[in-house]
């Protein structure tokens, strides 16, 4: 039996249980949030949003298909007599876009949603990027980020022209959500 020393040790959490039954989450990825990498407001307040969507100094995505598998963790030896303890992770969430440039007109598109991707993947340095779920829990925002994303199209006319995209950080712990509905802006 191991001997730990109890001062190294912190305070338990509470527990998240009532101890009655589980209560279950729906999953699901709704939309994405990307806003300049020096701003900041309450991401639980909507009229904050609002204002930086307004102030140029946030923007929402279309609706998305995403999901967030579990991450990939880094583990070293640290110490010959000790197990290999964790020491880094990288998460990542993929999703496709299947929005459609509303204001397209041939000859000439406006190319709007390949703007829209073109610029993160390009300077993801410039922003801080969050995900909002199904059921209006926002995640984020992660400072560090980068992206991956290219057009998807299938091999027929019964098919989608989409983009298809990975987002990569790293992070040991996970990201605690707040509650916020944002789908009026």
């Amino acid at each position: 039996m191991a001997i730990c020393n109890s001062s190294c040790a912190p305070a338990l959490p509470a527990s998240y249980t009532g101890g009655c039954s589980i209560i279950t989450r729906p999953g699901g990825i709704k939309q994405f949030a990307f806003v300049k990498c020096d701003v900041t407001f309450d991401l639980s307040d909507v009229q904050e949003w609002a204002d930086a969507i307004t102030a140029g100094d946030a923007v929402l995505s279309g609706y998305i298909l995403g999901q967030k598998p579990k991450g990939s963790f880094t583990k070293k030896r640290i110490a010959s007599c000790q197990p290999e303890g964790v020491v880094g992770a990288e998460k990542q969430l993929t999703f496709q876009d299947y929005n459609t440039d509303t204001v397209t007109v041939a000859p000439n598109p406006a190319c709007l949603a390949y703007t829209f991707w073109n610029t993160i993947l390009t300077n993801p340095g410039g922003y801080k990027f969050g995900y909002l779920t199904c059921d209006n829990q926002f995640y984020g925002l992660i400072n560090d980020f980068q992206i991956e994303i290219d057009e998807v199209i299938e091999d027929t006319n019964n098919g989608s022209v989409y983009f298809d995209g990975t987002m990569f950080w790293n992070s040991i712990e996970m990201l605690c959500p707040i509650a916020v509905d944002l789908s009026g802006l």
